[in-house]
């Protein structure tokens, strides 16, 4: 594994970090909220990243809590991660490449086709 590599590695894993701590921290009716915007446009069946909804969410949603909800959705495995990546068009993240997802099958653990 070359340097770029790992230092990727350990951003990731910095990131889930943060992103977990706000996730818990987080006040569930806002949690549940942003969750609810995200189910809501997964289940017209299109794959997604956080650049779908950014515009969408209301005013005074703690920095973060897209993230953390859309990547506690994915740990339940409601929404899963296609593998494909997009660049973030949130200004503070430079481009930063982040997942794009789509709805779980029903009890299959699978991406919905």
């Amino acid at each position: 594994m070359n340097a770029a590599v790992r230092a990727e590695a350990r951003a990731e894993k910095k990131a889930n970090a943060l992103l977990e701590r706000i996730r818990k921290t987080a006040d569930a009716e806002q949690l549940g909220l942003v969750q609810g915007i995200v189910l809501d446009h997964a289940l017209g069946g299109v794959e997604f990243s956080a650049n779908d909804f950014r515009d969408r969410l209301p005013d005074g949603v703690r920095h973060g809590l897209l993230g953390a909800a859309i990547r506690g959705l994915a740990a339940s495995r409601t929404i899963t991660n296609t593998g494909r990546t997009v660049p973030s068009t949130a200004p503070a993240t430079h481009g930063h490449r982040i997942a794009v997802y789509r709805l779980t099958a029903p009890d299959h653990g699978e991406a919905a086709a």
